[in-house]
């Protein structure tokens, strides 16, 4: 889909029963639109389509990708629906899908995805942990469909999903790799190179890895950082036992509304 109107099955934006979410300008040449509300599109009892291989996505962790703010509408997925990732060190990764009205119901259709954002790893020492999936550690537009930044040597590698986190050195300085925009997605490789070496991102709905522990030196544990934790999940915690990674996004927030699901696809992160 690429046009820029709306598509509209009804009777106008202002009674329409049936919207198909209209895009922005393509990025990499995918449809998509960032932290969408309902009530911009449907009234209350409206359905909102989300078209297969279109991104809806979030460009904070303080906002969902969308907000059911509609009472009694549907939202019918057959794209993808993400929350943004969590930056390094352990921030904690958004929410996918946040319902604020009443008697909401999500059909999520086969090949479909809902995928909170993953959280960031710990910090351990002289190398930053790896961002999470929903591009963790990216500003300004996101690569979509496409993996995270990373560096060389001693940095860690961007990750289809979590991001790997940076070697340990002595002098510091090695940057984490961020997370990316792939579904389900693969997690970045570790740095390697320095005193104890980085580690991986987590895939699709798995967690990033803990950092390993190196040993000690005059200035304390050689412990690396956490890796990103993928869609969903949770970021890798430091070598040895201390700071945890940033929890992962919600599939779906319900902020206490009831709602109605049908999930014939894929969902990463809880739904609740």
């Amino acid at each position: 889909m690429t046009s820029f109107g709306y598509d509209i099955l009804g009777f106008g934006v202002g009674g329409a029963s049936t919207v198909i979410l209209p895009t922005s300008t393509l990025i990499n040449s995918l449809s998509n639109r960032s932290n969408v509300s309902t009530s911009s599109f449907i009234v209350g009892g409206g359905t909102l389509i989300i078209p297969a291989d279109f991104w809806l996505w979030a460009s904070g962790t303080g906002t969902a990708a969308l907000i059911v703010d509609t009472p009694n509408a549907t939202i019918e997925n057959s794209g993808y629906i993400v929350g943004k990732g969590g930056d390094a060190s352990a921030g904690a990764g958004g929410d996918a899908i946040s319902i604020t009205a009443s008697g909401v119901t999500i059909i999520n259709n086969s090949g479909a995805f809902i995928a909170g954002g993953g959280g960031g790893g710990a910090q351990g020492r002289n190398g930053s942990p790896g961002s999470g999936a929903g591009g963790g550690g990216q500003s300004g537009t996101p690569t979509l469909g496409a993996a995270g930044a990373g560096g060389t040597g001693t940095a860690g590698r961007g990750g289809g999903a979590g991001g790997g986190s940076a070697s340990v050195t002595f002098s510091g300085g090695a940057a984490g790799g961020q997370g990316g925009y792939i579904l389900p997605g693969s997690g970045g490789a570790g740095g390697s190179g320095g005193v104890t070496a980085g580690v991986s991102g987590g895939s699709g709905g798995n967690a990033g890895t803990q950092g390993n522990s190196g040993g000690d030196d005059a200035a304390g544990p050689l412990d690396s950082s956490g890796g990103g934790g993928g869609w969903g999940a949770q970021g890798g915690a430091q070598g040895r036992p201390g700071n945890s990674g940033g929890a992962g996004g919600k599939g779906i927030e319900s902020n206490s509304n009831s709602f109605t699901l049908t999930n014939n696809g894929t969902i990463y992160g809880s739904q609740s």
